[in-house]
C-alpha cells in the first residue's frame, strides 16, 4: 500500500503491475478491494493499476465537515496520486459515484486522461440536487447497511456477502456528507459532456438508468460509446464482473491500439 498525503488527509492506494496506467475509483461505499476481488485489474494484465481508497474509505483518513468533501476535493485527490506516482496520463474508471469523480476530473484536467469508464453512472439532464439531500437524510437514520438492504431488495438477484461486507464498511457519515456536498454539482456533470474529448465508456444496468437516458449521454459526448446490460441492477452492473470486466478490458485495449478517438 502506498501513501501520498493532500492538505492533511492521507490517501492510500495500491500500485502494481507495468504498462498503461489505469486509476480505479469506487462509489460513495467500499473501498479499493473490492476492485481486486471483483477481478477487475486481473482482466488487464497487461497494465498498471493504481487502486485507490479514497478518502472516507477503507484505509484513507476519514475527514469531517462537509467542504472537506467537496467534490473538487475528490479530483484533486486523484490527481495527487498520479503526480505520486509519476503517471502524466491514464484511463479512470469509477464505479458509481467513482464515476462523477472521473467527469469531474476530465473537465478539471483534461491533459491527464487518456480515456474514461463509468460503472453505473450515467448523468441525466435534470438531475435534482434535492434528490441527493433526501438520500443523505434518509441514510442518516437507517445507516449503510440498510440502504445496501433497500436497494439489493430492487435488484433480481442477491449481491456475494463480500461485496455488502465491503460496501457496509464505509463509515455511514462518511457517505452522507459526500451526497450532500456533491448535491450542488450534479447538474454540472451534464452541461459538461459535450467537452469530454477522450474516448469513454458508459456501462449501466437496465433496471438503474433506461436505455433512453443511456443513448442520451451517449449522444451528447464525443466519442462515448455505451453498453446497457439487461436485467442488471446498481449492485450487479459491479459485482457481475464476468460480464462487466470483459466490456472494460476491451475499451481499454483498444483505447491502448489507437483504434479509439474522441470523434469515434
Amino acid at each position: 500500500m502506498t501513501l501520498v498525503v493532500r492538505e492533511g488527509v492521507r490517501l492510500h492506494y495500491t500500485d502494481s503491475g507495468d504498462g498503461v496506467p489505469v486509476l480505479w475509483h469506487t462509489g460513495g461505499g467500499g473501498d479499493g478491494r473490492m476492485w481486486e476481488i471483483a477481478g477487475y485489474p486481473a482482466a488487464l494484465p497487461a497494465h498498471r493499476h493504481l487502486v485507490l481508497d479514497h478518502r472516507g474509505h477503507g484505509r484513507s483518513d476519514c475527514p469531517t465537515g462537509l467542504e472537506a468533501h467537496r467534490l473538487d476535493e475528490y479530483v484533486d485527490d486523484v490527481l495527487a496520486v498520479l503526480d505520486h506516482a509519476g503517471v502524466d496520463r491514464a484511463v479512470f474508471v469509477g464505479y458509481s459515484s467513482g464515476g462523477v469523480v472521473g467527469l469531474a476530473a476530465l473537465a478539471k484536467a483534461p491533459d491527464r486522461w487518456s480515456g474514461l469508464v463509468t460503472l453505473g453512472c450515467v448523468p441525466e439532464p435534470d438531475e435534482d440536487p434535492a434528490d441527493s439531500l433526501d438520500l443523505a437524510a434518509h441514510l442518516r437514520v437507517v445507516g449503510i447497511r440498510a440502504l445496501l438492504d433497500e436497494v439489493g431488495e430492487q435488484e433480481d438477484v442477491p449481491a456475494p456477502t463480500w461485496l455488502l461486507a465491503n460496501l457496509a464498511e464505509t463509515p455511514t457519515e462518511m457517505f452522507a456528507l459526500l451526497l450532500e456536498a456533491w448535491a450542488r454539482d450534479v447538474g454540472r456533470l451534464w452541461v459538461d459532456l459535450p467537452r469530454v474529448d477522450v474516448p469513454t465508456l458508459f456501462v449501466a444496468g437496465s433496471e438503474e438508468c433506461p436505455t433512453d437516458d443511456l443513448e442520451a449521454a451517449v449522444a451528447r459526448t464525443p466519442g462515448a460509446k455505451g453498453e446497457s446490460l439487461p436485467g442488471f441492477g446498481h449492485l450487479q452492473t459491479f459485482w457481475q464482473s464476468d460480464v462487466t470486466a470483459p466490456l472494460i478490458a476491451d475499451f481499454v485495449t483498444a483505447l491502448d491500439a489507437g483504434r479509439l478517438g474522441a470523434a469515434d
